[in-house]
């Protein structure tokens, strides 16, 4: 019994071992994954403020992109990608992998939530976006 112990300890050992290097070997790899397709602080910020609870235009508002359809969008290319799921909390929501901080990315300082663009500012960001 104690020989057998000791050969399932033996495993669990090289299984966490093994689990350890494979999230390590992950976690370069996303960030290589996030740093070629978040090339911007805006799409940065976007993808930050993904966490599932704020929504399109919350996050549109923002982030100055004028249009939660920018949002949207960008959720449907990074669902694609891999980098941003369906959100666990709210339905119609994405949230990402993980924050920009836990793969050594620089997350752009945070816009305030609430702040209303002007009809003029919206025309703007959407001619350049």
């Amino acid at each position: 019994m104690s020989e057998e112990l000791d050969v399932l300890k033996s495993i669990e050992s090289k299984l966490n071992q093994l689990l350890k290097w494979s999230q390590f070997a992950g976690l370069q790899q996303l960030r290589n994954v996030l740093a070629q397709n978040l090339t911007t602080d805006k799409e940065l910020l976007i993808y930050e403020l993904s966490d599932g609870e704020h929504t399109t235009r919350e996050i549109a508002s923002a982030v100055k992109v004028g249009s939660n359809q920018t949002v949207a969008n960008y959720w449907k290319k990074w669902s694609k990608l891999g980098i941003v799921e369906p959100s666990q909390k709210r339905q119609g929501r994405f949230q990402h992998f993980c924050s920009l901080e836990e793969v050594g990315l620089t997350v752009p300082p945070m816009p305030n939530f609430g702040t209303e663009l002007s009809s003029t500012e919206i025309k703007e960001e959407i001619a350049n976006d």
